[in-house]
């Protein structure tokens, strides 16, 4: 696969590692990110709880927002638990 996208950038192997030793010798770090998978899935759970936030908080400060009372809440998960059984 990595030589299909490097030829259709007019690139081989050699001048992609090449290209990579000497931006890595230039900027004195590796040009991209690394991170273990572990990492990776905790940065996009917190990038979507984040985004899951700033849309509540869109949606609470919307006009047509229905507020429930407490009440009115465990109502509602009560007939949701006995309409599935």
């Amino acid at each position: 696969m990595h030589k299909k996208i490097l030829s259709e950038i007019g690139m081989d192997l050699t001048t992609a590692v090449d290209l990579l030793l000497r931006t890595i010798v230039r900027e004195e770090r590796i040009p991209f990110k690394l991170e273990t998978e572990r990492a990776y899935r905790e940065a996009s759970h917190r990038a979507y709880v984040k985004a899951e936030l700033e849309k509540s908080k869109s949606e609470a400060d919307s006009p047509d927002t229905q507020w429930l009372t407490h009440d009115d809440v465990i109502s509602n998960l009560k007939a949701q638990r006995k309409a599935r059984g």
